[in-house]
């Protein structure tokens, strides 16, 4: 299937709890399924790049201060988590205007940020848009690990469980716990709840177990849970599901 040469038009933006698996799920879209090309426009970040990463590949990896100075007739700036990224309207227009298929991994709140912009409203006028939220865990699950773990909120609950998550993921990285670190996992796995509940208004809900830190996306294509959120994905693309 070419979405290039199908008249159907299609934004997908993908969201998620930090290490839930959203990157090394767009990276198993591309490798697995080559013939769904699709656009993607670079966000910038205040974030320092990971191993691996590059500086206007991954993102556009810029100071707090120099993601604030933006210019905001061609930027959509916002704050995520503790951190700063922006998107590029040109960028953007660059990418509608050659894809009919696009996808983005987008912060909850910029998300929402992106769709209300009257630039992205014009431009994706022709487009449809779906939302895919991916949570780590099910509700019930929360709940079960709250009574029988003794927590006191689901907040507690979820930050408890994604903590080990964001520790795995920044240990396979190679990077030191410093407290530096250790506040940055502190306030990932924090707000981790409050993006779930953002989430529920999304079109699409997948819950994955397999976060970011699993090995099961080393595979081709990924094992597990992994594999089946890649086929989730992969069908509400091609509106299948």
């Amino acid at each position: 299937m070419s979405m290039n040469g199908d008249k159907m038009k299609r934004v997908v933006i993908v969201s998620g709890p930090s290490c839930v698996g959203k990157t090394p799920l767009l990276k198993a879209l591309k490798k697995n399924h080559p013939e769904i090309p699709f656009g993607q426009f670079i966000l910038y970040s205040s974030r320092q790049p990971r191993r691996g990463e590059k500086d206007g590949v991954d993102f556009y990896f810029r100071t707090e201060r120099e993601i604030r100075s933006l210019p905001a007739d061609r930027f959509i700036i916002s704050p995520v988590r503790h951190l700063w990224q922006a998107i590029d309207l040109q960028e953007v227009k660059s990418v509608f205007e050659h894809f009919n298929l696009i996808v983005v991994e987008i912060y909850p709140t910029l998300a929402r940020r992106f769709q209300e912009h009257p630039t992205v409203q014009k431009l994706a006028a022709e487009f449809e848009t779906r939302t895919v939220f991916i949570s780590p865990v099910t509700d019930e699950e929360i709940a079960a690990v709250q009574q029988g773990m003794g927590f006191s909120s689901p907040q507690q609950t979820l930050a408890a469980i994604m903590t080990p998550k964001l520790i795995s993921r920044s240990l396979q990285q190679g990077k030191l716990m410093t407290p530096a670190e250790l506040e940055d996992i502190r306030i990932r796995a924090s707000r981790a709840y409050e993006e779930i509940e953002m989430g529920r208004l999304y079109t699409d809900f997948i819950v994955n177990h397999d976060g970011e830190d699993s090995q099961n996306w080393k595979y081709s294509p990924p094992l597990g849970e992994a594999g089946q959120t890649l086929k989730r994905l992969v069908g509400i693309i091609i509106h299948n599901n």
